[in-house]
């Protein structure tokens, strides 16, 4: 298990938009609310950056043949049609990237790697693991407020979440 507190930051993440999401059907989850995207979508889109990010250019895995689809990409419609299967895409993902975080010596969150991706700013410094996993982390947080929200206006009960942060202390 990792306890480097940026890594838990990316974890803790990962599990408020599970529980953001806890419980949804199919139907609600692939909906489009009020023209934005599908809960389905936004869930597959963060989940986009860490098999890119952290699987596919720290790892050199090869991309999820799900999650890397350009339909979850920024700017694309915000659809997404199959609930299940990105649910089990996003465990897989995650699992992959678990298998390297938790790994036996504590990777190198210095480490700088080429970037050529959508962020220009970034393409000629690189990229460090420490930047990726804030970024990351700050997207699912980001979308945890959007999907709550969402919820909420459906009349769903979705709760605060009072213990953010308590593992990371």
């Amino acid at each position: 298990m990792a306890t480097d507190k940026l890594i838990l930051l990316m974890y803790r993440s990962w599990a408020d938009i599970d529980r953001a999401v806890d419980g949804l059907t199919a139907e609600v989850a692939t909906a489009r609310h009020d023209g934005g995207s599908s809960i389905a979508w936004t869930v597959g889109h963060v989940t986009h950056m860490v098999d890119s990010w952290i699987n596919t250019r720290f790892q050199g895995l090869s991309p999820h043949p799900v999650i890397s689809q350009p339909a979850f990409r920024s700017g694309a419609s915000g659809d997404a049609d199959d609930w299940r299967g990105i649910q089990a895409a996003v465990r897989e993902v995650r699992d992959a990237s678990r298998k390297f975080l938790d790994a036996g010596l504590a990777p190198d969150l210095d480490r700088v790697i080429p970037y050529d991706g959508s962020i220009e700013p970034l393409r000629p410094v690189g990229l460090t693991l420490r930047y990726a996993l804030m970024r990351i982390a700050a997207h699912h947080f980001v979308h945890v407020g959007e999907i709550a929200t969402i919820r909420f206006r459906l009349g769903h009960a979705v709760g605060d979440f009072p213990d953010w942060g308590r593992d990371l202390v």
